[in-house]
């Protein structure tokens, strides 16, 4: 729920709040932060002001404020990813001629979750100052493309390993470590098969064959990102400095790209050493 949020003279819930030009944008600092973001570490300053319209809100993105970063550390993943499918099509046919679609599918799958996901909060934070009722239905969109892209990280783990084996009231505050548990809980549940099969092979048959060491290196990459979520650093240790550059859900953020690109590191070198030693 936004609240707190500059509209017109006065913010959603009532408090007064000042506002600024920055390179020729009118950004506001609320009195009283959102309420849906942890009040002891929500950034004070770099604040578009409520305008409920979908094109001020994308005119926006040419602009600084303090969602910029999160906007687009999702939106230029999110055209990467859409571009890949197109060029893994060509890559697969050229040294891959002879491989099963099954195979490719796995990797089509997580590549087009993380598509959906991306550019879901890439468009959440561009609208996140539309409206209240935007970013309520924006904020539970998010939740759902999280879940596709976990379900297209299943997808694309349970191949290797088989190849080997043959409601709105927890979106406050209160319920923020509720989430990021779960966040972490789902995650990385899908070790669960790997941790299987390491009770089976040895780790380097493993990590060569299942890319263990990636699935390893994702999860610390994950867990490294949350900690930053979670304890707000650094924004906790020097008020308004990071509003705009550097908070913690920004590096977040960065974090959980870098652990989709370290999987997609890992499908593909699952897939060449499945494609030159078949198996089943």
């Amino acid at each position: 729920m936004l609240c707190g949020i500059a509209r017109g003279n006065r913010s959603i819930d009532g408090t007064f709040e000042s506002c600024v030009l920055y390179n020729n944008v009118r950004l506001c600092a609320p009195i009283s932060p959102p309420r849906a973001r942890a009040p002891e570490t929500n950034p004070r300053t770099g604040y578009r002001p409520i305008n409920g319209s979908v094109r001020l809100c994308v005119d926006s993105l040419r602009s600084i404020h303090n969602e910029t970063v999160n906007v687009y550390s999702h939106l230029v993943p999110a055209t990467i990813a859409l571009s890949s499918n197109g060029f893994l099509h060509q890559y697969f046919r050229s040294r891959y001629p002879t491989a099963s679609l099954v195979g490719q599918l796995a990797l089509y799958v997580y590549l087009t979750t993380s598509v959906l996901c991306l550019g879901t909060l890439s468009i959440y934070h561009t609208l996140l100052y539309h409206s209240e009722a935007y970013s309520d239905l924006w904020g539970y969109l998010d939740y759902v493309a999280i879940i596709l892209q976990t379900i297209g990280l299943f997808v694309s783990g349970i191949y290797a390993i088989v190849v080997i084996l043959v409601s709105s009231r927890f979106q406050s505050s209160c319920w923020r470590m509720l989430r990021l548990s779960m966040f972490v809980a789902t995650g990385h549940s899908g070790l669960l098969p790997i941790i299987h099969a390491a009770s089976i092979y040895p780790y380097a048959r493993l990590n060569q064959q299942a890319g263990l060491g990636h699935y390893l290196v994702e999860g610390l990459t994950l867990i490294i990102g949350v900690v930053f979520y979670a304890t707000h650093f650094p924004e906790s240790w020097t008020p308004e400095k990071f509003d705009i550059w550097g908070a913690s859900h920004q590096i977040f953020y960065l974090f959980v790209v870098l652990s989709a690109a370290i999987h997609v590191w890992g499908i593909l070198s699952v897939f060449d050493l499945i494609y030159k030693n078949p198996r089943c």
